[in-house]
């Protein structure tokens, strides 16, 4: 034990910025000759189940080796701070999923005896210290009575909770001082080691049988009253009287917390001697001179027995008096500890009473989402169960005329565009309500076909995250949509026109409704599939809300299938590739055969794009990966976006580069699993 007691041991976390001040405390405010032993409890990663379930075993092992070599590496960089130092340092690791937990299963495995923890803040309540962190409460408050835990913030002790056994030790040696007697006391007997400030709660003591003395007055008089009991009294002084045996001294404790009081009688024998004085006093003064001295002799004696009655007498006061200040003390403490159980149970409350609140909040913003959802849900299979209905034939559209969409757009006025590229130009104008109008290049075929494709597939489909297609105008190949304010998602990811930034909670939405309406596109259930073939951030647009709607369908291919068949991968259309890079299936670029897997690998893109905000995201497949593998994927998200949750990023940039998958085969189906997914990542509970 004494061994331990020479180790000062520093707990340490991932965050090795943060922690070498914990750890350059300690190394400065170590005792010299002692050791310092670095501990570091890891928490190996945690796999949602369904992630778990779409990634192959030796993943899930990479995974894990990954973080457990990462730790090894911090480990590590803590040891060569500590030379750096000039301080030679031991390592002691444990792998939890609890990290306070595990620090204390540390201090009883090793019998720490002295740890220095770090804390994230630290407030003042009341007229008590508070350690700002759960971890270093919990460690505080359930560690080991034996362990002295030091808490530091930034550099400095902020709060010691000493350890209880060595006070105990203390008290039990000042209580066997103060029963050997004189020893336990200063040299000046009656003189107590222990000062009367140790003892606030006790209001007075009564001397004798009617005077109440202050305690502090009563310790101070104690040299002065051992005085009187050991010198002698002459019958003429008053002090003599108080020591007779019709008045004894008395002594009575009372007042603290009016619950208890203790009286101690002191009826010196010698005083009872004190007539037999007096009569031998006068015979002597009348005797002859020759028995002079005998009589000295006897008085000597006398005088001798009385001082030493006396000291006996006050010897057992001073162990009265030591015996009383320790039941004092030992109260004292009693009430203390009371008092802080009472005032931690009272904050457990007001915390409890915090946590129902956000509790109940949450439930309800959840029970509101799902109904958001489930309405959507509802919607989106009615627009299907009609579409069904009308055995694929395209629904109505109103068609206008060019002279109209140029009034409404004051003749293509420069201050009407809106957007602008390669297949043409957008202008904002109202037809009863704001409409955005696009306008396909004339000139070749291309423009015809696109034109057409975009009537055939928006005029016979209704999806809550499809644009909605209103009229259009063919003699000036023009496609009439509701305007969506918000502009596309990759101006939005871009911030452009100093636009606020998208937050993890909204990007994770949008990639959800996105994954919805590829799900309708791609379904089995009809006979016909689409596959978009150019998914990218700026063909993704954004209303009022910020939801998401999937646009420009120029390009896409509708693939037939029988009725009877339900395989979505066999399903492919060999065609010239068109898209853009990087977005662009690498087989489909490759061989010119475009299925939904198409689809689904620059939806990997997407997610990824939305976590990290890289654009163009070139390469971002090979980084996001080698991150990962690396332990560091939090310094590639997007920090305009907020803190993402270490744990729903990670799951999700697995997701996405599963989609991402080189290989279409090992893409997953999107209306299977990740749909699923990525909806329990918004709701893990």
């Amino acid at each position: 034990m004494a061994d331990q007691d020479m180790i000062t041991y520093v707990a340490v976390g991932k965050d090795v910025k943060d922690c070498k001040s914990i750890l350059s405390w300690a190394i400065e405010n170590n005792v010299r000759g002692s050791r310092i032993c670095i501990i570091h409890v890891h928490k190996p990663a945690k796999l949602f189940p369904l992630v778990r379930s779409l990634m192959t075993e030796r993943k899930v092992r990479e995974r894990l080796e990954s973080g457990t070599q990462s730790m090894h590496a911090i480990m590590e960089e803590y040891f060569v701070f500590c030379q750096q130092k000039g301080v030679q340092a031991q390592t002691q690791t444990i792998e939890m999923n609890s990290i306070r937990e595990g620090i204390v299963k540390l201090i009883s495995k090793y019998g720490i005896r002295k740890l220095v923890i770090g804390s994230t803040s630290a407030n003042h309540y009341k007229r008590k210290v508070e350690v700002g962190s759960k971890k270093a409460k919990y460690v505080c408050k359930t560690a080991p009575l034996s362990c002295q835990v030091q808490v530091i913030c930034k550099g400095h002790l902020i709060f010691t909770r000493e350890a209880s056994a060595t006070d105990t030790e203390t008290g039990q040696s000042n209580l066997n001082r103060s029963r050997s007697g004189p020893s336990g006391y200063n040299n000046r007997v009656g003189s107590p080691l222990i000062e009367c400030s140790d003892f606030p709660k006790l209001r007075s003591v009564t001397v004798g049988r009617n005077r109440s003395t202050p305690l502090a007055a009563l310790i101070a008089s104690f040299p002065e009253r051992s005085k009187e009991l050991s010198s002698p009294a002459s019958p003429g002084d008053s002090s003599y009287s108080a020591r007779s045996p019709t008045r004894p001294v008395e002594i009575t404790l009372n007042g603290w917390n009016d619950r208890s009081s203790s009286t101690l009688d002191l009826a010196p024998s010698v005083v009872q001697q004190s007539p037999r004085l007096i009569s031998s006093s006068s015979n002597i003064s009348t005797s002859s001179n020759g028995a002079h001295n005998v009589v000295e002799r006897s008085l000597e004696e006398q005088l001798q027995q009385a001082m030493a009655a006396l000291k006996k007498e006050a010897l057992v006061r001073q162990r009265a008096e030591g015996y009383m200040i320790d039941a004092i003390r030992r109260a004292q403490d009693a009430e203390n500890q009371r008092d802080n159980y009472i005032e931690e149970l009272w904050i457990s409350k007001e915390q409890e009473t915090s946590l129902k609140s956000q509790l109940a909040e949450l439930q309800k913003e959840r029970d509101e989402l799902q109904m958001e959802r489930d309405h959507a849900l509802k919607e989106a299979e009615g627009l299907k169960k009609k579409e069904e209905d009308s055995n694929g034939h395209m629904l109505e559209l109103p068609e206008f005329s060019l002279s109209k969409i140029a009034e409404v757009t004051q003749g293509f006025h420069e201050s009407q565009k809106i957007g602008q590229g390669g297949y043409g130009n957008i202008y904002i104008g109202r037809l009863q309500t704001e409409v955005a109008i696009k306008m396909l290049h004339s000139h070749g075929s291309q423009g015809s076909q696109e034109f057409q494709m975009e009537v055939n597939v928006l005029g016979q489909l209704r999806h809550p995250n499809l644009v909605k297609l209103i009229g259009s105008c063919p003699e000036a190949f023009a496609l009439i949509y509701e305007y969506l304010p918000n502009g596309s998602l990759e101006d939005r990811l871009k911030c452009k026109d100093n636009s606020p930034p998208l937050s993890w909670q909204t990007r994770l939405r949008i990639a959800i409704e996105l994954c919805s309406v590829l799900v309708y596109l791609h379904s089995s259930t009809r006979p016909r599939t689409i596959v978009h073939g150019d998914l990218k951030p700026a063909n993704i647009l954004l209303d009022s809300n910020y939801v998401c709607k999937l646009s420009d369908f120029g390009i896409c291919r509708v693939l037939s299938r029988d009725r009877s068949s339900s395989d979505s991968v066999t399903l492919s259309h060999n065609t010239v590739p068109k898209g853009t890079l990087p977005y662009l299936d690498p087989e489909f670029l490759q061989r010119g055969v475009l299925t939904v897997k198409s689809d689904v690998y620059s939806f990997g893109i997407i997610l990824l794009q939305l976590l990290t905000g890289k654009s163009p995201p070139y390469s971002i497949v090979d980084e996001v990966n080698s991150a990962l593998l690396a332990g560091n994927f939090e310094s590639l998200l997007d920090p305009s976006a907020g803190r993402w949750p270490l744990e729903v990023a990670q799951s999700l940039a697995e997701l996405a580069l599963m989609c991402s998958d080189n290989y279409r085969k090992r893409r997953p189906d999107l209306g299977t699993r990740v749909l699923e997914l990525l909806e329990s990542l918004r709701d893990p509970t």
